[in-house]
């Protein structure tokens, strides 16, 4: 499934003598200022997309290694390399990164631990010197002073640390391979480094998983995090990547009540909550935050779900996905990419929701389409109708 979209929408026209079409649907109009756009028919007839490299946000996957084997990962259903970014890439993607005017920030994640890279310090400072936020999510092991000391140095904007739990016990039972005394203890002195700095950079933010392994520990999971002094915590769901742990989900509850009790208000005020019920809304935040995926060796995807092939369980039931890749740094420039006709109509349908909604589908049961996400019954491919992430019960920094 790679370079490839099909969305509801795609047919390409172009009328009047003024306006010339080109094979990929892109459009030159006949003004003072040359604009390309994109002309698409809709179903209220044409519309006009300017193409533009008005990217504003990048997800870097710098390896796909990690000293963890927690039992909420990716890695127990996929079958990619554990490799680094080789440094080529990386030096390609600054390169990219220096054409894109309206980039923001940069958020060095994925699905490995980015503090493992031997150049990751390197790496975090040639983009820093663009002038650009920049963030990291780490598993919080690689937190040792003289590493926390040079994240303080180059003045990284924020700091994303995983805590699953605030119970020794049960953090190392989640998290296989690490030490909760050891994991907390870097947070703390992270923090203590800051004060003695008098800095606030990094920002320091949580973020939790939910399962029923520990969520009745989430109010002081909360409070620990508030008494650490971060400045977010964010809530997500499990998304079981193996079948021993699809019945972990807590995503089907009544959330309109209290949820815990004289706690609910800490809650409420403290953290950023997904949404723990299917609701009607569906928003991409990749899409609507301009933002793109870079994975190990370059490949650029539309989001996170998207970045490599794997299983997982959507309520239950298994569905087989497949990476979606719009082109390579290596190869291409991401202002291009971004702008190829196929991934801006992408977007668009992505951003308009034009594609069904399978998981409340009254036709579900026995339907082949939500086996995987190459295709839906409207058309597209590859299919988002069964995106957690658009429905807010998944999320990620």
């Amino acid at each position: 499934m790679k370079n490839q979209f099909k969305a509801l929408g795609t047919d390409f026209f172009a009328t009047g003598e003024k306006l010339k079409i080109a094979k990929d649907g892109s459009v030159k109009l006949p003004l003072k200022e040359e604009q390309e756009v994109l002309f698409v028919s809709t179903e209220d007839g044409y519309r006009l997309i300017p193409l533009q490299p008005d990217i504003k946000r990048i997800y870097i996957e710098v390896t796909t290694k990690c000293n963890f084997n927690c039992i909420t990962c990716i890695r127990s259903s996929w079958q990619d390399c554990l490799l680094h970014m080789e440094w080529e890439t990386f030096e390609n993607i600054l390169e990219n990164l220096k054409e894109l005017p309206k980039l923001e920030s940069v958020h060095f994640g994925g699905f490995g631990e980015p503090m493992m890279h031997p150049k990751i310090f390197d790496m975090l400072k040639a983009v820093k010197g663009l002038g650009l936020k920049v963030e990291m999510i780490t598993n919080g092991s690689y937190l040792q002073k003289e590493n926390i000391q040079q994240l303080i140095d180059l003045e990284l904007d924020i700091l994303f640390t995983s805590l699953d739990s605030p119970e020794e016990e049960e953090y190392n039972t989640i998290r296989q391979g690490a030490d909760f005394q050891s994991v907390s203890g870097n947070i703390a002195n992270l923090q203590a480094m800051k004060r003695q700095h008098k800095t606030k950079k990094p920002e320091l933010g949580i973020e939790f998983v939910a399962m029923k392994k520990n969520y009745d520990n989430l109010p002081k999971l909360i409070r620990m995090a508030y008494n650490l002094g971060a400045n977010q915590i964010i809530v997500s769901n499990l998304l079981p990547y193996h079948e021993s742990m699809k019945d972990e989900i807590v995503y089907d509850m009544d959330d309109t009540g209290r949820m815990f009790g004289n706690e609910s208000l800490l809650t409420t005020i403290k953290a950023q909550m997904s949404n723990m019920k299917l609701r009607t809304e569906r928003t991409c935040n990749f899409v609507q935050n301009q933002s793109l995926c870079i994975n190990y060796l370059g490949d650029v995807s539309p989001c996170y779900a998207l970045m490599h092939t794997y299983h997982c369980y959507i309520y239950g039931r298994k569905k087989d996905m497949y990476a979606c890749y719009v082109g390579n740094v290596n190869d291409k420039k991401l202002q291009d990419i971004w702008m190829d006709s196929g991934y801006v109509n992408f977007r668009r349908a992505a951003n308009e929701n034009l594609f069904p909604s399978c998981t409340d589908c009254r036709s579900l049961e026995g339907c082949s389409y939500t086996d995987s996400n190459e295709m839906d019954c409207w058309g597209n491919s590859p299919s988002c109708a069964e995106c957690l992430w658009a429905r807010r019960i998944i999320a990620c920094p």
